[in-house]
């Protein structure tokens, strides 16, 4: 496993979705922790955008995004290795994966961790829609911030 540092950064070289908990099944499944920061601009628009929706397409849209992340806590997902998977490596210090769903035109990103502290748990840090790739990186930093303030009190909020 290999990284390639750019500023504060180390993106993932080498590693696959697969190498995720999210992609090893497990019964009972893994527990989502939740140690996102629903204030923040990103989270607050992706949360704004799905309020926007007819009832019926945000409850579609969201019972799709509910059996995502039961699939990724149940390690029943799947790395197809193309632009299509819905898991992917980002990080590697902290080890960060990105969920990857599409939500009629919007590319949504979920960022978790996988710490060794909490072997049965995916920590859930940060949440957006995708646009471009400087904002994108941002967003990936802002999620490695979230798990690296965390450990201190394994992802409990304070």
């Amino acid at each position: 496993m290999g990284a390639a540092t750019i500023g504060r950064v180390g993106y993932s070289l080498g590693r696959r979705g697969s190498d995720s908990r999210c992609c090893q099944p497990v019964d009972p499944a893994n527990e989502w922790l939740d140690y996102t920061d629903d204030a923040h601009e990103a989270a607050v628009e992706l949360d704004g955008w799905f309020g926007s929706l007819t009832q019926w397409a945000r409850e579609h849209e969201l019972g799709r995004l509910d059996a995502l992340l039961d699939a990724a806590a149940a390690g029943m997902l799947e790395d197809t290795g193309d632009e299509r998977t819905p898991i992917a490596p980002v990080r590697v210090d902290p080890e960060i994966y990105e969920l990857r769903h599409q939500a009629l035109a919007k590319k949504l990103r979920f960022y978790h961790g996988e710490p060794t502290e909490l072997p049965d748990a995916l920590v859930a840090l940060h949440r957006h829609i995708k646009t471009d790739r400087p904002h994108q990186q941002e967003q990936i930093e802002y999620a490695a911030d979230r798990y690296n303030d965390g450990r201190k009190s394994l992802w409990q909020p304070l």
